[in-house]
């Protein structure tokens, strides 16, 4: 039987090159894109001929990934965030119980710190809860709202947006409470987020009444059980800067939406700062 010259088992057609991913793969087809030979296996089909694995990507074609109404990327996987706080939240409240009282002690928004100096219970404060019933309240809240806002949101979206609301009760207690006051934040915080969550809602033309007479009656049992204490205007600055990160974050232009998004949301945590400020060069 003749052989046919050059045949055997290293024996490749002229024209063929091992496949670039599989090098002991032999291959006479190459990417349409970048020219690479490739294999059966490494065959995407596309409009003409085929293209490799990278070059079919959607970042190498120019694909843009899913994005939600507010800008984030489109993930299957979140309440990283959400989950993040919740621990912080526990945390504070189990160091306070062991510590008998360090970490909140450290932390609680207290309008005499604030005009001492200690301008960082304005934020910190957002994590304090008081009670084990507040903590447990404030997470619950967390878990069964948060996660579908921070899918939304995306995760830096919704910690700004977290903290703002909790920057705004601060706010509202120092501006307008008696100079001995303290409150914890955590709750404004919580309650921010609502507000944020009932703006999206009205601008989906969905039913918000349920969440106004929500608010009413927060802010009511606030008034009626803790009046002296000042608590509850902590209540009112997380609702009403919560409301307005809110409308910051659903109403940017689909153009530039981040840098319209980050800029809002600068101003309206330098809006706060501009009023504690004011409220010490008064005292």
């Amino acid at each position: 039987m003749t052989q046919t010259p050059g045949a055997g088992p290293d024996f490749s057609p002229p024209g063929f090159r091992p496949c670039y991913r599989h090098a002991d793969r032999m291959t006479g087809i190459s990417c349409q894109r970048c020219k690479r030979p490739i294999c059966g296996e490494c065959m995407n089909p596309a409009s003409v001929g085929f293209q490799c694995p990278k070059c079919a990507s959607p970042k190498a074609a120019g694909v843009r990934a899913p994005k939600t109404r507010f800008g984030a990327a489109l993930t299957a996987q979140g309440g990283t965030a959400t989950k993040v706080l919740m621990g912080i939240l526990a945390g504070v409240w189990v160091i306070d119980l062991v510590t008998r009282g360090l970490a909140s002690g450290l932390l609680i928004m207290s309008n005499q710190a604030v005009a001492a100096g200690q301008f960082w219970r304005l934020l910190t404060g957002a994590v304090v809860s008081g009670s084990i019933f507040g903590v447990l309240i404030n997470m619950l809240i967390l878990w069964m709202v948060g996660r579908a806002l921070e899918s939304e949101l995306g995760g830096w979206r919704f910690v700004t947006l977290y903290f703002a609301a909790g920057l705004g009760g601060s706010t509202m207690l120092f501006v307008l409470g008696p100079p001995a006051t303290a409150g914890y934040g955590a709750s404004a915080a919580v309650l921010g987020l609502l507000a944020a969550n009932a703006i999206f809602k009205y601008k989906t033309k969905e039913d918000v009444r349920a969440d106004i007479g929500l608010f009413a009656l927060l802010i009511l049992y606030g008034v009626l059980v803790n009046f002296a204490s000042f608590g509850w205007l902590m209540l009112i600055g997380g609702i009403v800067v919560g409301a307005i990160a809110g409308a910051v974050l659903a109403y940017a232009p689909r153009e530039n939406r981040a840098t319209v998004q980050v800029v809002g949301l600068l101003g309206v945590l330098l809006l706060c700062l501009l009023a504690v400020v004011a409220k010490l060069t008064l005292l």
